[in-house]
């Protein structure tokens, strides 16, 4: 009876920290933390992927708490780490969402939204878009195994329960930031660009025909033209696309040497 409680007592601490940073990267990362995933599944996935991490860290946990609130704030402290790398794998999809924002702008279609179920808001629908030919792409190539990797492996290097907060991860997600602007505009710029030189020819066209109804004829110009160029630059994403994920991927695992890994 003694011996069954002692053991209880030293395995739900190393489940509650597994856990607790499990739940937290799936509810954060992309696609495993999109919308169209019901809360149900994520919580099952959680709990199945900490019953097979726990075998794995047991041999290299050896902690023993004498008080509840020392595990509490171990436990609050596993989310934050499980939050900070999700969200951080989740910033170069921001960055095509951001993208497509800047195109719908430029076409003229910035008051059309549409209900992103990833985000749950009102988002652009080019940015809707762009969003999920990311995810399609992502998932065809097979890049989310790197995903599914990072979920295991950062138990390895980030040990549960001692951690610590470095100011690498602060200037990490600056770059992130950084990146994000970097790889929208990047990816944009064509589009913006030919939209632009448009703008410039209907311009001139309005000064040389006054009569000419210009409304009536430079939307419809914008919107074929961003279509066009829509078709376009699925040619350069495929193209970008391994620069995309190296960047994802240092961007993770900088943030995982973050934290003392």
């Amino acid at each position: 009876m003694y011996d069954l409680i002692d053991k209880i007592s030293a395995v739900l601490p190393l489940a509650l920290l597994v856990f607790a940073r499990m739940s937290a990267m799936i509810t954060t990362m992309p696609i495993f933390g999109y919308g169209q995933v019901s809360v149900k599944v994520r919580m099952m996935l959680s709990v199945v992927l900490s019953f097979i991490v726990i075998p794995l860290v047991a041999d290299v946990y050896h902690l023993e708490y004498t008080s509840f609130l020392a595990l509490f704030f171990d436990v609050i402290r596993e989310v934050f780490i499980g939050m900070i790398i999700g969200f951080g794998a989740r910033l170069v999809f921001e960055g095509f969402a951001m993208a497509g924002s800047y195109i719908g702008f430029q076409m003229g279609m910035a008051i059309m939204n549409v209900f992103d179920p990833s985000s749950e808001q009102q988002q652009p629908f080019i940015s809707n878009f762009w969003l999920l030919v990311m995810v399609v792409f992502f998932l065809v190539t097979d890049s989310h195994y790197f995903l599914v990797d990072v979920l295991f492996q950062n138990y390895a290097s980030i040990h549960l329960g001692s951690a610590t907060f470095r100011p690498l991860i602060g200037r990490t997600f600056i770059e992130g930031g950084q990146l994000i602007y970097y790889l929208a505009l990047q990816f944009a710029a064509p589009t913006i660009i030919v939209i632009l030189l448009l703008d410039v020819s209907v311009a001139f066209m309005a000064r040389v025909m006054p009569q000419l109804n210009i409304f009536f004829i430079s939307l419809p110009l914008k919107i074929g033209l961003g279509i066009f160029m829509l078709i376009v630059s699925l040619r350069i994403f495929q193209t970008l696309f391994a620069y995309i994920f190296g960047q994802l991927e240092s961007f993770v695992l900088t943030l995982m040497t973050g934290f003392g890994g």
